[in-house]
């Protein structure tokens, strides 16, 4: 299960003329190939910090997501980013700020095959857009799972508290082999030990590199 950060604008790249036999999402009767979401960041110092005089969450954003399908041709990346930055800035959008993961990473999907970057991210996408770079975000310790996704701070956060999708949340740790939770059990105490049930390991990572572009 993919873990979406709050979007706030999300657009579509679609191909007017795919290849037969490609499947998937149709949209106003053409193929979803590609998706990009802005999107709220963990904390609006991540905003405010590179665009102090802009209104975090309506004028500044964080570019979440950027997915195209592999039948996208090679500059398809840069393509639907520049597109969804000049529909964003229509929308009021004055502000991005993304950022690239240099660590490799691979995760097993649920049909067993494997996704991810084995060399990790440098940003080429956005330093091809003229993005400006403006360093790396603070280094910190991750939960990666079994599967090789990292569990996000953010849906720790929300489970410890109980807010919204914490109950989706536990599902998913349960899924992957640990122990329901007992009824009234203390949350962060049963997320310790599900998480050494299931073999999540934390793994220090340096930081990832930050780009930020004024629209």
């Amino acid at each position: 299960m993919q873990i979406i950060p709050a979007a706030v604008h999300r657009f579509g790249l679609l191909d007017l003329e795919p290849a037969g036999g490609d499947d998937g999402q149709v949209v106003d009767g053409s193929l979803l190939v590609g998706v990009v979401v802005l999107g709220v960041p963990m904390s609006r110092r991540a905003l405010n910090r590179v665009f102090p005089s802009l209104c975090p969450y309506t004028e500044a954003l964080e570019m979440s997501r950027v997915c195209l399908s592999p039948s996208v041709a090679s500059n398809g990346e840069s393509f639907a980013v520049a597109g969804a930055l000049r529909l964003a800035a229509g929308r009021g959008v004055r502000g991005v700020v993304t950022y690239a993961d240099p660590v490799a990473r691979l995760r097993t999907l649920p049909d067993g095959r494997t996704a991810g970057s084995p060399r990790g991210h440098l940003g080429v996408i956005y330093q091809a857009l003229s993005a400006t770079y403006t360093g790396r975000s603070t280094a910190r310790t991750v939960i990666v799972l079994p599967d090789g996704q990292v569990l996000p701070a953010r849906s720790i956060a929300k489970f410890v508290t109980g807010d919204c999708g914490a109950d989706g949340f536990e599902r998913r740790i349960v899924a992957m082999g640990a122990s329901e939770r007992p009824a009234g059990a203390d949350r962060r105490a049963w997320l310790r030990t599900a998480l050494e049930q299931i073999g999540a390991r934390r793994q220090r990572h340096p930081g990832t590199h930050r780009f930020c572009g004024q629209l």
